[in-house]
């Protein structure tokens, strides 16, 4: 197991976060402007942590965890659980700005939402070259929530990673994990170059809420 302190993404991917409040076209000044601000109040507030394990998959408890989730693992003996957060600072402060800025509110969250997601992209990047190194493959990552995979499978996550002692990272009744910006994933391992399989829309158990649905688009295309 590691646990790491990562450094947030030295650049925000704007155009994400714009994406995320709804901008389909050309961002105006005034919208750039808000984003940039929001920016700069994520970025003191944040405290991204990390951890990280190997474990056989045949030891993890995925009999009733969907097929989308066994068709990205087959072929893989082993998988990596991972779990990453901005950490509670962050959940403080978009909760003060709903309160007080709704506006750089709206533009928080999609920021903290972008930056989780590049964090998540540079760890997994980093696994992927540290397997590599070793002639091993590893597959995207894959979160509980997606396609048919259900939400529960992140206190299996979470109970595995111990993240409330390692990284302040726990798991509501619901399913969600708190902090709000947290993701948990399982990425497979191969001795053969393997990619995983993407879900489709038509059974993902995120259909109803789905942000990239709403404008006409799925997350494959983003």
């Amino acid at each position: 197991m590691k646990i790491l302190q990562p450094p947030l993404p030295k650049e925000l991917d704007a155009a994400q976060a714009l994406r995320y409040m709804g901008c389909t076209q050309k961002a105006d000044p005034a919208t750039e402007a808000l984003l940039q601000k929001a920016e700069a109040l994520l970025r003191p507030a944040a405290q991204p942590h990390a951890v990280w394990m190997e474990c056989p998959v045949a030891e993890l408890p995925l009999q009733n965890t969907g097929s989308d989730l066994a068709r990205h693992l087959q072929g893989c003996e082993n998988a990596v659980l991972l779990a990453v957060t901005l950490g509670s600072g962050t959940d403080r402060l978009l909760q003060r700005l709903s309160a007080t800025e709704l506006p750089a509110a709206v533009a928080a969250d999609a920021a903290a939402s972008t930056l989780i997601e590049q964090l998540c992209d540079e760890i997994e990047g980093e696994l992927r070259r540290e397997y590599q190194a070793r002639g091993l493959y590893i597959t995207g990552r894959y979160s509980p929530g997606y396609g048919d995979c259900p939400l529960a499978l992140q206190s299996v996550f979470a109970a595995y990673l111990d993240t409330g002692r390692k990284i302040g990272l726990t798991v509501g009744s619901s399913g969600l994990l708190l902090p709000r910006k947290s993701v948990t994933a399982i990425l497979g391992i191969s001795q053969k170059p393997v990619t995983g399989y993407r879900a489709g829309c038509a059974h993902c158990v995120l259909q109803k809420t789905c942000q990239y649905r709403k404008r006409g688009v799925s997350c494959e295309q983003e």
